[in-house]
């Protein structure tokens, strides 16, 4: 075991090596079926090359919680459905990015940790194709001036929120499925939140924001066992072209002195009795008469009469 180890710490050595010589990137391969590990990888890389531009191409189930720090240019790709799973009995989370920018990690199966992918200290993170579950808390965080960039991920089945955005974050998801999570699938508190063609699928609530700034497009937001989306105080959110329905409570619930726009969007068959459910103090709701949805919001714009006394 100590002579296969030493021989791949010297095959990673030469590799970047070459690459440092001949100012190219190093691309580097990882078997963690051969007792190889990503973590060893990175900390070749974060000595010899830490701004990189650095591949790791990751085969076999790996079973370590990785940190990724003061590293830019580094993407982590999967070859033959690799796998990463905890090792920490749900202590660490199982990819940590912190104060790195273009991380990438792509095509993982994610799985177990206190939470699965945190990018976090103005991080600039992007995950692509993977499947992140059974975190003990949030399968995806957004923290502290990072933005996050996720693309045809599945989030499904962590012990918290499928994914948060907080503290100045930004957190970007296009064509992303946020299910089966036991608490919201996205919860957004001091951040902005943009999601195209992504669906948030049977968790516990839909979406949670506070203090926040929210754009949807073209976006499914169906069968939550709580309210599709709770617009708590001081939150926008903007629904283009997207589907809320089938949720346990309301659709779209606004706080005193939230905003919510709809256009072409439909709020129907939510079970709480209401589509749109606006709170007495000063929420607005702009374009609600157009969800088809029943609702107890005014109409700002046309001050006609609730959709409910109708």
């Amino acid at each position: 075991m100590r002579q296969r180890t030493t021989v791949f710490a010297f095959c990673l050595l030469m590799a970047i090596g070459a690459a440092s010589q001949y100012a190219q990137a190093a691309n580097l391969s990882v078997n963690c079926d051969n007792h190889e590990s990503i973590h060893k990888a990175l900390r070749l890389l974060a000595l010899s090359n830490p701004q990189g531009p650095n591949t790791v191409s990751v085969s076999g189930r790996c079973r370590e919680n990785i940190l990724i720090q003061s590293m830019d240019r580094l993407t982590l790709i999967a070859k033959k459905n690799a796998s990463i799973t905890d090792r920490s009995g749900g202590i660490s989370e199982v990819v940590d990015i912190e104060d790195s920018r273009s991380v990438t990690v792509q095509g993982f199966s994610i799985n177990g940790g206190s939470g699965g992918v945190s990018c976090g200290t103005a991080s600039v993170c992007y995950l692509t194709g993977n499947t992140i579950q059974a975190a003990v808390a949030e399968g995806v965080s957004v923290l502290a001036g990072s933005n996050a960039f996720l693309e045809s991920n599945v989030i499904q089945n962590n012990g918290g929120r499928g994914s948060v955005a907080d503290r100045a974050a930004r957190m970007f998801s296009s064509n992303d499925i946020f299910q089966d999570n036991a608490e919201e699938g996205v919860a957004v508190f001091v951040s902005y939140f943009e999601a195209s063609n992504s669906s948030i699928l049977k968790n516990a609530g839909g979406i949670k924001a506070g203090t926040a700034t929210l754009r949807l497009l073209g976006s499914t937001i169906s069968g939550n066992g709580g309210d599709g989306t709770t617009l708590l105080a001081g939150t926008s959110a903007v629904f283009l072209f997207s589907t809320i329905t089938g949720n346990g409570g309301n659709g779209v619930y606004l706080n005193d002195g939230s905003l919510a726009a709809f256009l072409d969007t439909g709020v129907t068959g939510n079970l709480s009795g209401l589509d749109v459910d606006c709170e007495p103090q000063f929420p607005i709701a702009g374009g609600v008469e157009t969800t088809g949805g029943i609702t107890n919001c005014v109409e700002t714009a046309s001050k006609s009469k609730p959709n409910a006394e109708k």
